[in-house]
């Protein structure tokens, strides 16, 4: 009964927020903000779901090749859409406190490849914002006015890929300074700075669903239009009228269903007629207002 729960949950939930995340001590106040639980303990990367089925995490381990590698494994093991948020979280080091911080990263810089990252629509109101470098080895001088990590360059290369680079979120907590090294971090301590920032995160999910659901609404939109050519026969010709009808049509009527008619053969030319009627109805009410 176990397995074929988990089976099922492959492909069963529509994931709107996927996590990506390198410990478990980072991941730990996450599973209990979104109420997950382990989908099997025996996945190449530790996958977690939400009981609603709306979020899931998944660890990585350190460094950049395993945070696009489980980004990677997560998609398909979960058969993620091209619609969800992808946010990569979890502590870092800076050249100042406080301790606790949160930061919403504007700019990834990978020092060793060079190549930079700009992820995300900014959340100003909520967070700060930040530049991060990836290292490929624990930064301990912290130079430069900068965060440092050592995953966000990985993922950012590939999480944009799966969904957009809008829906793409990178958010670190200060962890370290100069004045307090890493190799004196515990485990509790990283769970501890994480979950005091609960109602901040809480804040940026919300916000992010909005901006999730408006880009679902659009890839279901978008996809009307191969749906209705595949379900009936249209000329060449036909077929580029009603695109752009429908464009028109989708634009005054953004939430309205596609007219039905029936399967006769002249199904198609019936559909840009009544398109076409609407969007005709639609000027002679903007003209009578006036």
């Amino acid at each position: 009964m176990k397995k074929n729960s988990q089976k099922k949950l492959l492909v069963a939930p529509d994931i709107k927020f996927c996590w990506v995340v390198a410990l478990q001590c980072e991941a730990k106040p996450l599973i209990k903000f979104f109420e997950m639980k382990c989908l099997s303990g025996s996945l190449l990367y530790p996958i977690y779901v939400s009981n609603k089925g709306d979020h899931a995490l998944v660890i990585s381990g350190v460094g950049q090749i395993k945070a696009a590698s489980a980004s990677t494994f997560l998609r398909e093991k979960l058969n993620v859409g091209n619609y969800s948020a992808w946010i990569n979280i979890g502590v870092a080091g800076y050249f100042k406190g406080p301790i606790g911080t949160l930061y919403q990263i504007q700019k990834v810089v990978s020092q060793s490849t060079e190549k930079s990252f700009f992820p995300g629509l900014r959340f100003s109101k909520i967070v700060k914002g930040a530049t991060l470098i990836t290292v490929d080895q624990p930064e301990r001088d912290y130079l430069s006015e900068n965060l440092y990590d050592m995953e966000a360059a990985g993922f950012c290369e590939v999480a944009p890929l799966f969904s957009c680079n809008e829906l793409t979120f990178v958010f670190k907590i200060v962890s370290d300074t100069q004045m307090m090294s890493r190799s004196f971090l515990k485990k509790t301590y990283v769970s501890e700075i994480i979950d005091q920032n609960r109602q901040s995160i809480l804040r940026l999910v919300d916000a992010i669903d909005d901006l999730v659901q408006e880009e679902k609404n659009r890839l279901e939109k978008f996809g009307e239009t191969d749906r209705v050519l595949e379900k009936f026969h249209f000329t060449e010709s036909n077929r580029l009228k009603f695109e752009r009808v429908f464009r028109q049509w989708r634009s005054i009527y953004p939430d309205r269903p596609v007219p039905q008619v029936g399967q006769k053969k002249s199904a198609a030319k019936e559909i840009i007629v009544s398109l076409e009627k609407d969007i005709a109805d639609a000027a002679y009410n903007w003209v009578y207002n006036d």
